[in-house]
């Protein structure tokens, strides 16, 4: 994969990340608490696993010692660090050479295990991470009686990616 492509892929995954936590700012507290709580603690997931894997390209300490954090941050908050950290991997990505991103890279994972991985595949991983916990936020917008923003690449192609 090239950095074109895997820009346009972090591109994608910032538009649909705001897209679906715009769309559960719209799901009611009161009526939903349980399940918009849910959503949230996935979306935060998300966030991070990604802030672990750009401390580990970037061969820093992450200093998580868990896939989640304690609180739960609100829409709001979780807005500003995805867009932010979405950012940084566009930007970091943006400036590799292509030999950047076969680089291997030795790290430890939360639960203390040594591990290694080449800077693609830990991209990968973040990408495609987002989206399988994007499909479960997704469901359970439809269970509150929402409706969940289209997480497809060939709808952000079409409309986004100009």
């Amino acid at each position: 994969m090239d950095k074109s492509t895997l820009v346009t892929l972090l591109k994608f995954k910032r538009w649909i990340d705001a897209e679906t936590l715009k769309t559960i700012k719209g799901i009611s507290e009161s009526a939903y608490a349980e399940k918009r709580h849910l959503m949230l603690r996935l979306m935060n997931h998300i966030h991070v696993v990604d802030m672990i894997f750009r401390a580990n390209i970037s061969g820093q300490q992450h200093g998580y010692t868990a896939l989640n954090t304690p609180e739960t941050p609100s829409v709001d908050e979780l807005e500003v660090k995805m867009d932010v950290c979405t950012n940084w991997y566009i930007q970091r990505v943006s400036s590799m050479a292509p030999a950047d991103l076969e680089e291997t890279i030795k790290f430890s994972f939360v639960d203390g295990g040594e591990g290694k991985m080449t800077t693609i595949d830990m991209l990968n991983h973040m990408l495609f991470h987002g989206t399988y916990h994007r499909g479960a936020v997704g469901w359970l917008i439809s269970e509150c009686g929402g409706v969940p923003p289209k997480d497809v690449l060939t709808v952000f192609l079409r409309d986004h990616n100009h």
